[in-house]
């Protein structure tokens, strides 16, 4: 029976020391040691959960949950009683901007489809321009109502269940990593209880090593997506390593774009700045010279009133 649920590499950089030995022209031996630079594969794993993990993680939920409420959180159902008892979630004014939005979308929506069978004959280049201006501002209301929808699912975050729930998530993390050492697998966060094992985790992401850090990510990404019930075959764990891997990939990119742009600006600043102290030290110089010029008049005028 496998044991595991999905199993992925991550290379890691690490500073090797070899030593050569060899003899000189004495004929001594000498050592010499040289430092090269290697990438490692490290099998990372996710384990399988049992029955007795699915019972604790059942257990460590509703701690989470009665400590959320005792500590002052409302439960989903509480908050909806009393969003209900007050008229609802939202205000007058922002119902009103709901409504507006839904109007505007059906609107253009129709506006879309009359320029579309070109109702009033125009032209194909007049066509075109008045879809591509339609569709824009149809794409602009969509995006308007789906900010306006997050914003008040929002509202719903800080209840006690959905902080259980994110730390019930935190949980299979820090209990289900695995890494590969020696053809044994080890537990990745290393502890005892939930708090020593998130002392581990903390210890590991304040490492500044790419290794560690797509490892959290990568754990935290499968888990996440397992957990919530989104993923669950090898397929389908593989789909989303490959979402993930293009995304790390076009964030390095970006990220290697707005260095490029930084270290362009800085040398644009000091090129100003190198140019604006040859133009002191030129005007420096032409005061300088202006001075005994002004002397040479003064006493040519006192020559000639005398």
């Amino acid at each position: 029976m496998n044991k595991w649920l999905y199993s992925f590499t991550i290379n890691k950089t690490e500073e090797i020391q070899t030593e050569e030995k060899s003899k000189n022209n004495e004929g001594e031996e000498t050592t010499t040691v040289k430092k090269e630079i290697k990438e490692t594969p490290i099998t990372l794993k996710i384990k399988k959960p049992n029955r007795r993990l699915y019972d604790d993680a059942d257990l460590f939920y509703g701690v989470k949950l009665s400590e959320g409420i005792k500590a002052g959180l409302l439960t989903k159902t509480l908050l909806a009683k009393r969003y209900e008892n007050d008229g609802g979630p939202m205000s007058n004014p922002e119902k009103e901007k709901y409504a507006k939005l839904y109007i505007d979308l059906y609107e253009k929506e129709n506006e879309v489809q009359k320029i579309q069978l070109n109702l009033d004959k125009l032209d194909d280049e007049e066509k075109k321009e008045k879809l591509t201006e339609a569709i824009i501002d149809m794409s602009s209301i969509k995006q308007d109502l789906h900010q306006f929808e997050l914003s008040q699912q929002s509202l719903f975050d800080q209840t006690a269940e959905v902080r259980a729930r994110n730390q019930t998530i935190m949980w299979w993390v820090l209990n289900l990593s695995y890494s590969v050492k020696n053809e044994e697998e080890e537990i990745f966060f290393v502890g005892d209880t939930f708090d020593e094992k998130l002392n581990a985790y903390d210890e590991i992401e304040d490492r500044s090593n790419l290794f560690w850090g797509e490892a959290i990510r990568k754990f935290i990404y499968f888990i996440s997506f397992w957990e919530s019930g989104q993923i669950s075959t090898e397929k389908e764990f593989e789909d989303a390593e490959k979402v993930f891997n293009k995304t790390l990939e076009e964030d390095k990119e970006t990220s290697e774009t707005q260095e490029k742009e930084e270290e362009l600006q800085t040398a644009y600043e000091k090129t100003e700045e190198q140019e604006q102290e040859k133009a002191d030290e030129k005007q420096e110089k032409q005061n300088k010279a202006a001075k005994p010029k002004k002397k040479e008049k003064k006493k040519d005028l006192v020559a000639e009133g005398a």
